[in-house]
């Protein structure tokens, strides 16, 4: 894999393309109304949410005869939690919901007009614009699949798989009938979502786990790859005043029972707390009791209002509790100590890899 940075991309030239003279960054509209914004950092496309899209989302989405200002009721779904001021019923909160199985989400895309030369790597500075890339778990590579003939010339089409859903529509607003190549019209690809097909049943074959080790240093990447941490200096007292305490988000066994639901955590209550300021780092403590996760704000203003618009608050299905961090209080994560043989996180570890195998990568 190529090593060298990317180059920067030629932003300028592009007629889509907005720039901040304040900030100095780049911005893009999507044809669906959600503007992206381009961080140099993590070289990728994150949405920019305001309240006006965010409602105009949520009348989209309304189903009619359903009253939006009833109480959240408690939902083991998938994707987004619901937060909630409204206190739930005390015997409906107190049941324990059915939990469905993970459902596999399809995060590929099928890119077509491929030029027979192309690399993998080419291939990933283009694709990275849009969001994380897929690695695999054994080699590092991005899990991108260009297919080849007998003579190792692309047959034009390939397959790129992200980390995140929500990069596909991205990728097929940025990318599809763009120049692969600047400046070369031969290199003009169209970019779709990728259909497949259900496979036949076979008689599943025992397959060898990939090493305990390389599966935990995977997903340390891809849960540093949504986390922000900043070496912030200063008197422990200003840091922790900075610092919001969340507790009662999840339970072990939902954890247990999902693998991806960690980095899903991390990923709402970030884009929920964004909402009231610039936030630095998400951490989930999943070796310690009480569904605790911390959020560090850059200043003191908006963790204190992170504290008032959560206290109390409901989280799928749960009342949390928040609260800015005493500084004492020692909370534990994985990946946080020595102890490797923990057979807690072996266990996680090795349902996150069948999660992959069932084509949860894929």
């Amino acid at each position: 894999m190529d090593s060298k940075a990317p180059k920067k991309p030629d932003f300028a030239s592009d007629p889509r393309m907005t720039k901040n003279e304040q900030t100095g960054k780049w911005s893009f509209t999507a044809d669906d109304g959600v503007e992206y914004e381009y961080d140099e950092n993590l070289s990728a496309w994150f949405p920019m949410y305001n309240e006006d899209l965010i409602a105009k989302q949520q009348s989209a989405y309304a189903v009619e005869g359903v009253d939006e200002e009833e109480p959240a009721v408690a939902t083991q779904e998938k994707k987004k939690r619901v937060y909630t001021y409204t206190e739930n019923d005390e015997e409906n909160s107190n049941k324990k919901p059915k939990r469905e199985a993970p459902k596999v989400v399809n995060t590929s895309v099928y890119v077509t007009g491929v030029p027979p030369d192309v690399t993998v790597d080419e291939m990933n500075r283009l694709f990275t614009k849009c969001g994380v890339i897929m690695e695999d778990l054994e080699t590092g590579e991005p899990k991108i699949k260009i297919y080849r003939d007998e003579n190792g010339l692309s047959k034009g089409d390939a397959l790129v798989t992200y980390f995140k859903e929500e990069s596909i529509a991205l990728a097929i607003d940025l990318l599809d009938d763009a120049e692969l190549r600047p400046g070369e019209k031969s290199t003009k690809i169209n970019v779709q979502q990728a259909v497949f097909k259900e496979k036949p049943p076979t008689q599943k074959k025992k397959t060898q786990l990939p090493a305990k080790n390389k599966m935990k240093k995977k997903l340390h990447q891809l849960n540093r790859k949504l986390d922000w941490v900043d070496d912030e200096s200063g008197k422990k007292s200003e840091k922790f005043s900075k610092i919001v305490i969340l507790k009662n988000m999840y339970t072990q066994q939902e954890l247990d029972d999902d693998p991806t639901l960690l980095l899903e955590l991390k990923q709402d209550v970030r884009e929920e707390c964004e909402k009231l300021g610039e936030v630095t780092n998400v951490i989930l403590y999943d070796k310690s009791p009480g569904g605790v996760i911390s959020v560090r704000f850059m200043e003191q203003k908006p963790a204190n209002a992170c504290v008032l618009l959560m206290n109390n608050r409901y989280f799928g299905g749960k009342q949390i509790s928040a609260e800015l961090y005493d500084g004492r209080t020692k909370y534990v994560k994985s990946g946080g100590n020595d102890a490797e043989d923990d057979e807690a996180e072996k266990a996680r570890l090795e349902r996150y890899a069948k999660w992959l195998e069932e084509g949860g990568g894929d």
